[in-house]
């Protein structure tokens, strides 16, 4: 077989060899089962090399069978475990190919550098400076994840200025995945002078604090410097005026923009917006309800808002906000159904609050409550009480006062769990329940 002659291409690939060699490596993957198969090959992998191609072997087959696989299921590996050598080795034999495999090395650089910054973002920015000349790259899309990179590591002034020279791409139609870059390239913009407004925001207010006195000028200063970075952010977020999608981490600063400049009309519309248009996202729901209550919405608003937010996450920790204003609003059959989503969904199993309420409202003297319970519990008869009222492991005695409050009522031929929920009582709690089940027989035998 042809020996390799090019002393640099023998090098990267002699290092692949040593590493997946080693014996001591071997011992210390073992534990992993998908390892063995690649190690192994790769122990053939230096007698079975053509020289001309590091990427074809004297199997017959191409690299899209043999060799590229194993490399990117080993450097999926390195990457994993954050073992930098290996994984430089493995790029740099991948670069032999650019045009094929530059995006994985792009993606497999800025990983390291997420790692290790220190060392290596002088090599991220030079291989950005050259991937956004690139035709078979998205020149926005390198520079965003580089814009990413760079306000992880809290650069906010080299984040500024990262957009200022982008490649025009050449010919072609622009397709929804370029849009989408486009809209989140200016989004992300709008977040950099978020940030900076903030930082102006928060400076001016700590000056403040300690007592420092301000002279008229450098407090016109502060306002000059905030109001630049909230309409240039303003300006930026404003791409995601008509564009669908989960705007989450955007909206909420926009939002803050607004109220700290008292645009309470402009920033009550953009929650309401986005509410319609992410009905299935909760936090389009959280965001608005939020707002109604820092402003204080009519409570009816307010209401209407959560039962919104109930329809998509019924069990969702404000669906007991919820139930506490309609039981305000003298409303309380109506949280009943509620409170029985809520606790369809057993991260509520053992949670007080639920309960509490629910033993409260089942005993208030009414005829529609008894009706609206034996409603709910009509499709959970087959499996509602025997999945609540069962045990009482990990309940406190206040717990298990409510579920057995609540036991009564919709399971009262299930003594057994009642009696070992009395059990765990305290007295003065055993008195209450006492009290109650007297006032349920009472009021039974009226009825």
């Amino acid at each position: 077989m042809e020996k390799c002659t090019d002393p640099e291409q023998c090098e990267n690939l002699l290092k692949v060899c040593t590493i997946l060699q080693d014996q001591t490596s071997k011992q210390m993957y073992k534990n992993y089962s998908t390892l063995p198969h690649i190690i192994q090959w790769f122990d053939i992998l230096d007698a079975s090399l053509v020289i001309d191609d590091p990427f074809r072997t004297s199997f017959g087959t191409s690299n899209n069978t043999v060799l590229v696989p194993n490399i990117l299921q080993l450097l999926r590996f390195c990457l994993l475990t954050r073992k930098d050598v290996p994984t430089i080795t493995l790029l740099n034999l991948l670069s032999e190919e650019p045009k094929r495999f530059i995006d994985i090395v792009w993606k497999g650089v800025s990983e390291l550098a997420f790692h290790d910054p220190d060392q290596y973002k002088p090599f991220l920015n030079q291989l950005v400076n050259q991937l956004k000349h690139l035709s078979e790259l998205n020149s926005k899309e390198v520079l965003l994840e580089y814009l990413l990179f760079v306000l992880h590591q809290g650069g906010v002034t080299e984040a500024k200025y990262i957009f200022t020279d982008v490649p025009k791409q050449k010919g072609g139609s622009v397709s929804d995945q370029t849009k989408q870059v486009d809209i989140l390239c200016k989004a992300y913009q709008g977040l950099v002078f978020y940030v900076e407004w903030m930082m102006a925001k928060n400076r001016h207010q700590k000056l403040t604090a300690l007592g420092d006195h301000l002279d008229d000028d450098t407090s016109e200063n502060f306002d000059q410097l905030m109001r630049s970075c909230a309409d240039k952010a303003l300006k930026c977020f404003d791409v995601l005026k008509d564009s669908p999608g989960v705007w989450d981490i955007f909206i909420t600063k926009q939002v803050q923009i607004l109220e700290h400049h008292e645009k309470l009309d402009e920033a009550g519309a953009i929650l309401q917006t986005y509410k319609t248009q992410n009905e299935d996202n909760p936090n389009a729901h959280k965001y608005l309800y939020d707002y109604a209550v820092r402003h204080q919405w009519p409570l009816s608003a307010r209401i209407n808002l959560l039962k919104d937010l109930s329809e998509h996450v019924p069990s969702d920790p404000l669906v007991l906000e919820l139930c506490e204003l309609l039981i305000q609003e003298n409303n309380g059959s109506e949280a009943i159904p509620f409170l029985f989503d809520l606790l369809d969904d057993g991260r509520w199993q053992f949670e007080i609050k639920p309960w509490k309420l629910m033993s409260k409202l089942m005993t208030s003297v009414g005829k529609n409550n008894k009706n609206v319970v034996q409603e709910c519990l009509t499709y959970r008869l087959s499996w509602w009480p025997q999945y609540h009222f069962a045990s009482v492991h990990n309940c406190s005695s206040q717990l298990c006062l409510h579920k057995a409050i609540c036991c009564l009522i919709m399971d009262p031929t299930n003594k057994s769990f009642i009696e070992i929920a009395k059990a765990i009582l305290a007295s003065e709690e055993k008195e209450e329940f006492s009290s109650i089940e007297q006032n349920l027989k009472f009021s039974s035998e009226v009825t």
